[in-house]
């Protein structure tokens, strides 16, 4: 077994095996980890611009770094993620975390304070939205992929990582389709899980009918489920999480929709929205979408004004009894 000599800059000298630093790196999400690395790396630019030192380093070295972001114009998530890959770097080095101090955190609350904690939500594709794109999508391979991809991203309330890593032995057709999600952001362990979605009685937005036509037409038998596909109807290898969003947008921008407002999360937000409006209950809602809590179903339900609207209706004695 080789190993690699990883030094501290501490001065301290460990013998880590290649196989332990790679169980090391899957205990968070790449995605997670390329933001941290990228963000760390911004930090310890500006603490040598400062002549500090980065680790470990001072928690007035910190606020400093929070203020001068701030004062920047950084969002409050974005704060926060910097702050998150400052403590997990110290932790990682087995030093000090700076960012436990309450200057910092007197700092953070300040900095939530003036700049606010609502999050930037965009626009969910309800089902109407996802009809009007759909019009939009052309009658060829690619249009097949697409409409399959809009369809069921939204019937399962997919997040985008899901949807591009399903793959042929994650699904099973019946008078339902069975999808089984191998890993999630929420299941970062790989236990599993499995969404059902039935069949639609309407053709033209059935979610089983158009993944078997695309899977068909692309002649996909194993492997990704989502692939690429050039101009000349060539297939290729797997979509990835930021083709799904360039999806969503290209096809609500030809609908005449405000494209710049939808993302990869809308066909996830767009069922949620859509089934809280046809008055699903949470529990079935939240069996789709696997969340661990309803916490944050409570604030799709506040955006949509589902509670709301029940609420004025029961005040006027206009909500029917179930």
């Amino acid at each position: 077994m080789t190993t690699e000599l990883t030094i501290r800059e501490t001065g301290e000298v460990v013998a880590i095996s290649d196989r332990a630093k790679r169980y090391i790196r899957k205990s968070r999400a790449d995605n997670t980890l390329r933001a941290y690395g990228a963000a760390w790396r911004e930090f310890v630019n500006f603490a040598r611009g400062r002549n500090e030192n980065p680790l470990p380093a001072t928690a007035i070295t910190v606020v400093e770094y929070l203020t001068a972001l701030a004062d920047a114009g950084a969002k409050m998530n974005t704060i926060g993620v910097k702050l998150a890959a400052i403590a997990w770097k110290h932790r990682a080095a087995e030093v000090a975390d700076p960012t436990v101090f309450e200057i910092v955190k007197a700092t953070m609350g300040g900095v939530r304070r003036d700049l606010g904690v609502a999050p930037s939500k965009k626009e969910p594709a309800t089902l109407t939205e996802i009809r009007a794109m759909l019009v939009t999508l052309p009658d060829n391979l690619r249009g097949a992929r697409d409409r399959a991809l809009l369809l069921v991203g939204f019937a399962g309330a997919f997040r985008r990582s899901e949807l591009v890593a399903l793959d042929v032995a994650d699904i099973r057709f019946s008078r339902k389709l069975a999808v089984t999600i191998r890993r999630s952001k929420t299941d970062q362990e790989g236990k599993g899980a499995t969404k059902t979605i039935p069949q639609i009685d309407d053709a033209d937005i059935c979610p089983v009918r158009a993944l078997r036509d695309w899977l068909d037409g692309a002649n996909i038998k194993s492997g990704a489920i989502f692939r690429r596909v050039d101009r000349h109807g060539h297939v290729h290898g797997r979509l990835t999480s930021q083709s799904v969003a360039l999806v969503i947008k290209n096809a609500a921008r030809k609908a005449d929709l405000d494209w710049r407002s939808f993302s990869g999360h809308s066909l996830r937000s767009g069922f949620i929205t859509g089934a809280m409006d046809g008055e699903a209950s949470d529990s079935d809602i939240l069996q789709q979408t696997g969340q661990k809590s309803d916490q944050t179903m409570r604030g799709y339900r506040k955006d949509t004004g589902a509670g709301a609207i029940r609420a004025v209706k029961a005040a006027f004695g206009q909500l029917e009894a179930k």
